[in-house]
């Protein structure tokens, strides 16, 4: 009988060997190893170590990255610059981290190394590229402004000319926001560093001096990536790692830096199914270490600790934040020296401060007129504890640091509770508080006057309504009309009640509103959702054309934005209707923006006062403050169409870059969103308001035209 053939049916093969993703996945994870994380980090150490003595320059750590690439012996001091400031349309001088701190160790070294890394993909993380170069410029212009120009520097082989052109004209309004925050006096700081600061790059692909340079007419910030870097995949790297220590948190089970440091050799000695175990017994070790507390200066006496193991006995006073075993015991004499604040853990707590910081006023007045040494603890020392640190600076601190029993009278606004933070964040530079816990702390500071009322109008305009307009006024005036919906009614009824009675204290004067602000506050105020027409236009024929048809919505950002005011959530919602290069396909449309008024006080060429007012619109994202991302447009001057027309336009300010993208808005606006002298007898009806909006988008892969009506 003859043989049958065999088929693949009858062999048999390993279920692994049919897996290629897992293996693959399996030699990633063996990559990627704890192991060699810790041989990489020592590996880039040295080079770090190299450019250092190269320059002649002390080391400082970009934390919390750097401090591993950087043996605790050698480390000059640490900063804290966020590679989010540097993001492309998020550049930003943070006033949280002002980072002020290092210049002690720049002027007396003449210079730094600051030292970062970044994982595979990048040369350098953008926090070395953008994040400390806008830091340089903006100080340079700040305290060396007889010395200037003082031009932006970014790296080329980073940064492109368009990218750097875009930041650069942001620089004067981060300086000015920096003096408006910073108080202390400049010339102080001029006294630190002596000449302007210049920023340099070192990569491992890049060549050293044999000798230390002399920079006679700058101090040189070295920018230094600690690792090279990684074109493939790190298994053809054998077992090199760049940007090791990157996000350490996922990978080192609780292993610091100084722990690491303090027992490299053993670490690197012990296999790696050994090194868990190993990293627990180390760090079951260190948490019995005593916390130390900090001194929050320019006060003597306001410290702040983690509750592990802390010393109080010199302390008189004692504040905890946290569960019921974070409390103290009263001292032997049973004086009645401490509060405790009950908050949970992470952001639940920091929504319970909100209510529990109530408690404080009555407990600092129950005191002599002077309070002692103050401690404040939470579990970490970085977060609850600042918070309620922060409200004490605010409410019984003056501005030479006396710390008082009692309520001192400044006026408490955003920017004042900026400068009270920028204390915290000079003290000690590893204090960053949470938004959420921030968030809670303006709350109490700066209740919304409006809550109790039914009007939608943001806080900052309801303040503005305030202000009755006078007769022989020749600025553009808002004047409620009567016909006005049900909510503006309600926002005119609080506005005239409010002009009736007296400013709070912690309120700034009342201005009149500008052109934007009125377009701004009718776009808010309406009773009804805005009907929304949309026809797109694209020039490619392989994107598709159409029209939109669906409703938009305006509701409160978050608030105790610490960052902005006046911020809007836009959300729309529609079908889009193809007409090509397919015709009848419908889909689902949703978007969402920020709307912003940005309110600018100051003195004019005459010496007058003068208020500039902005829209600009800002891409929406959740893990952000508030949800507000990056800028998208910025709105320019407002003028009428024609002298007949009671239409206002405008277009951005600037073509927007989004990626290899350019934007191009321009905005109408219909004669209902708006008064003039002219119109404020005019009769109107919701139906009456409308507003267009045009986007114009051009790049390598689109090219198309957005025109948008809003009616309601």
């Amino acid at each position: 009988m003859p043989s049958t053939p065999l088929t693949t049916s009858d062999l048999i093969f390993p279920t692994q060997s049919l897996s290629l993703s897992s293996t693959l996945h399996s030699l990633k994870r063996s990559a990627l190893s704890i192991h060699n994380r810790l041989s990489s980090i020592t590996k880039d150490s040295e080079f770090t170590g190299s450019v250092a003595d190269a320059y002649g320059l002390p080391l400082v750590a970009n934390e919390r990255c750097g401090s591993w690439y950087i043996p605790p012996e050698r480390k000059g001091g640490s900063v804290y610059f966020k590679s989010t400031d540097g993001h492309m349309n998020e550049w930003s001088f943070s006033m949280r981290r002002l980072n002020l701190h290092i210049l002690d160790v720049v002027g007396k070294g003449n210079g730094a190394v600051v030292v970062d890394s970044t994982r595979r993909g990048k040369s350098m993380p953008d926090a070395l590229s953008k994040t400390v170069p806008i830091w340089c410029c903006v100080l340079n212009r700040a305290i060396f402004p007889d010395l200037g120009p003082h031009p932006l520097y970014t790296p080329p082989q980073a940064v492109s000319p368009s990218e750097h052109s875009q930041i650069e004209k942001r620089i004067d309004s981060f300086v000015q926001q920096f003096k408006d925050t910073y108080t202390s006096p400049l010339n102080d700081l001029r006294r630190k560093i002596r000449k302007p600061l210049r920023p340099l790059w070192v990569t491992p692909e890049s060549s050293v001096p044999l000798s230390p340079p002399s920079f006679p007419d700058f101090h040189p910030v070295v920018l230094c990536t600690a690792s090279r870097r990684v074109r493939g995949g790190e298994v053809s790297e054998g077992g090199y790692i760049q940007g090791a220590a990157d996000d350490h948190e996922a990978w080192s089970n609780g292993l610091t830096p100084i722990l690491f440091w303090e027992n490299k050799d053993q670490l690197l000695n012990t296999n790696e199914e050994n090194l868990p175990s190993l990293i627990a017994e180390l760090v079951a070790k260190d948490t019995n270490t005593v916390s130390i507390a900090t001194l929050i200066k320019p006060t003597t006496t306001l410290y702040v600790s983690a509750n592990g193991n802390v010393d109080t006995k010199d302390f008189d006073v004692i504040i905890t934040c946290g569960d019921e075993t974070t409390k103290f015991p009263l001292n032997p004499s049973g004086k009645k020296n401490s509060l405790h604040l009950t908050c949970r853990e992470g952001k639940l707590g920091s929504r319970d401060l909100r209510n529990e910081l109530s408690k404080l006023p009555g407990f600092i007045s129950s005191f002599p007129s002077s309070l002692g040494k103050i401690l404040i603890t939470c579990p970490t020392g970085k977060d609850l504890s600042l918070g309620v640190a922060l409200a004490i600076l605010c409410l019984s601190t003056t501005d030479d640091g006396t710390v008082r029993n009692g309520p001192t009278g400044a006026k408490i606004s955003k920017s004042f509770i900026r400068q009270r933070l920028t204390w915290l964040t000079t003290s000690n530079p590893s204090f960053n508080p949470s938004r959420e816990t921030l968030k809670s702390v303006n709350s109490f500071l700066m209740p919304d006057p409006s809550s109790n009322a039914s009007s939608s109008i943001p806080p900052s305009l309801s303040i503005v309504l305030q202000q009755p307009p006078s007769s022989d006024s020749k600025e553009v005036q808002h004047h409620p009309s009567s016909s006005s919906s049900s909510s503006s009614a309600a926002a005119a009824a609080a506005a005239a009640a409010a002009a009736s009675s007296p400013l709070p204290a912690n309120l700034e004067p009342p201005k009149k509103l500008s052109l934007p602000a009125q377009i701004f506050t009718s776009l808010l105020t309406s009773s009804k959702p805005w009907k929304l027409t949309r026809t797109l236009k694209s020039a490619l024929p392989t994107h598709p054309s159409g029209t939109v048809t669906g409703t938009a919505k305006f509701t409160p950002c978050a608030p105790g934005s610490a960052e902005y005011e006046s911020a809007y959530l836009y959300e729309e919602e529609g079908e889009f209707v193809t007409e090509s290069p397919v015709a009848g396909l419908k889909f689902q449309a949703r978007r969402k923006y920020v709307y912003r008024l940005k309110s600018t006080n100051g003195k004019g060429g005459d010496g007058k006062d003068k208020y500039e007012d902005e829209i600009s619109v800002f891409f929406h994202e959740d893990e952000k403050e508030g949800g507000i991302g990056g800028l998208f447009v910025e709105m320019g001057p407002l003028s009428f169409e024609s002298t007949w027309s009671g239409t206002l336009s405008a277009k951005n300010k600037e073509r927007h870059l989004c990626g290899e993208d350019l934007y191009a808005a321009s905005w109408r606006f219909g004669p209902a969103l708006f008064e003039t002298k002219e119109s404020r007898n005019r009769e109107e009806v919701e139906g009456d308001k409308w507003w267009e909006v045009q986007y114009d988008v051009k790049g390598p892969k689109k090219d198309y035209v957005s025109w948008t009506r809003y009616e309601m």
